[in-house]
């Protein structure tokens, strides 16, 4: 501490702060632990509210993760069914575009034969060689009459 002399040789008066003043707050101490318990259990219901708040949305994801892997599981089986059917398919396909199934079914069923190459005549014509086959009036008359009528229901039935 400091003492300060004056001209009189007297020593000068010591001067006093002033204290600072301190606000009362209802309740006193009361009123701030109050204060502070509710800040607390504030803070706690938030904290709860969160953490509700993630178990809810990790159930809901692995309810959705679930329902989604049925979905999946669905879906291989549809193509898994699909594919046997494609397969089968397929097979019957080549059984029945084989030669040897296409043989028997045109000799079997059609009552066809193969062709023997004695039975085939080859003709070669000029250049200026025209087959024509001749008809009578009668005929060129009748055949006109046909084409008329065919054209006619043709143009009726769209």
């Amino acid at each position: 501490m400091t003492t300060v002399l004056l001209h009189t040789g007297q020593t000068a008066p010591k001067v006093e702060r002033p204290q600072p003043r301190v606000q009362v707050v209802r309740g006193g101490r009361h009123g701030l632990n109050r204060a502070r318990h509710l800040a607390a259990s504030t803070l706690n219901v938030l904290a709860v509210a969160l953490l509700l708040g993630l178990i809810v949305s990790v159930v809901y994801s692995q309810a959705k993760i679930t329902e989604l892997n049925g979905q999946i599981n669905d879906t291989k089986t549809q193509l898994t069914a699909a594919q046997s059917e494609y397969d089968y398919l397929a097979t019957q396909m080549s059984n029945i575009t084989s030669r040897a199934s296409l043989q028997q079914v045109a000799e079997g069923q059609l009552g066809l034969v193969q062709v023997d190459p004695s039975q085939i005549t080859y003709v070669q014509l000029e250049d200026q060689s025209v087959i024509e086959k001749t008809t009578s009036s009668a005929q060129l008359l009748v055949s006109d009459v046909r084409t008329a009528a065919l054209n006619l229901l043709g143009s009726l039935n769209p």
